[in-house]
């Protein structure tokens, strides 16, 4: 092994205990409990904060967890939380490719909804959570009270550097095998999924990037049954009939999904409203938490 070997190696141990150290800062802050619940067959990992009213729910993007609202979730003052990782992620149950639909996934997070007994529920979600959110908004309409989409998917995508690459084969939401020993690759990762990398120290962004890297084959399976979605689990192509009042939120230098996608949706969803960050990628809620909570705050105030 050699001397540049050994110091990454060194430096993912120190960012897995900066992570973890501040990982239980902020669930400290936002006062989150953590827990798992079932839901139908599956059990999902949760932080949750118990207060009355209709709780702000937080779905995150694909190869994410719950920990990527940790951020933004002190800054939601005064509400209840719920922040949960999605089925095959995180803490959650592992799931099979056929299960990774946003019908699916929206499945299961009604079932934890019935579990917490949350009649109704402000959807928060980011990129394929995003679509989760779509998704029970359009066939469960009565258990959703309004909708914040962070970067979110929809049933159609512009043109951007991701369906580029994706056309050419490459998947730029799994960093490659040489991000999971840190270094160049987990920068350039870090790079592609944010124009403005979170105030937080590189090790823990290369640490971050190589975790993520070390489950490359679990997540390409789960890619691969995002992509090969029937037309009954995917996205609702009716935004139309999308009513609830929806904060849609992106950033001007997404990568991932380009910002032309959340003004089409802007356009199609009835009740909506578009908000564009400069000099922000694809995961607002880690790059300007500040501005994110602000809007959510505002959207959720007028109401």
């Amino acid at each position: 092994m050699t001397g540049v070997d050994l110091r990454r190696r060194a430096e993912l141990v120190l960012g897995r205990l900066q992570l973890h150290g501040l990982q239980r800062a902020l669930q400290a802050a936002a006062r989150l409990e953590a827990g798992r619940h079932r839901a139908g067959a599956l059990e999902l990992a949760t932080y949750e904060r118990r207060r009355e009213g209709t709780p702000v729910v937080m779905l995150h993007g694909f190869g994410g967890d719950k920990e990527t609202w940790l951020l933004l979730a002190p800054r939601v003052r005064r509400r209840p939380l719920l922040l949960v990782d999605l089925p095959g992620h995180g803490r959650s149950s592992t799931i099979g490719r056929a299960q990774v639909t946003p019908a699916a996934m929206g499945a299961a997070v009604l079932a934890l909804l019935d579990a917490r007994g949350i009649a109704r529920a402000h959807l928060c979600g980011n990129s394929m959570g995003g679509g989760v959110a779509l998704w029970l908004a359009r066939h469960h309409p009565a258990r959703v009270a309004s909708l914040t989409l962070v970067a979110s998917v929809a049933p159609e995508l512009a043109d951007s550097e991701l369906t580029r690459a994706l056309a050419r084969g490459e998947n730029l939401l799994i960093p490659g095998p040489g991000a999971g020993a840190g270094g160049d690759d987990a920068d350039r990762f870090v790079r592609m999924m944010t124009a403005r990398p979170p105030r937080v120290p590189r090790a823990l962004q290369r640490y971050v990037a190589a975790r993520r890297a070390a489950a490359r084959g679990a997540l390409e399976e789960l890619f691969r049954g995002l992509v090969e979605t029937g037309p009954g689990g995917g996205l609702p192509a009716d935004l139309e009939a999308v009513t609830q009042p929806t904060l849609i939120v992106h950033g001007l230098e997404d990568r991932i999904i380009h910002p032309d996608t959340a003004r089409t949706v802007h356009a199609r969803l009835p009740r909506s409203r578009l908000e564009l960050l400069a000099g922000v990628g694809h995961v607002p809620q880690l790059e300007a938490p500040g501005e994110v909570a602000r809007l959510l705050a505002r959207h959720l105030a007028e109401l």
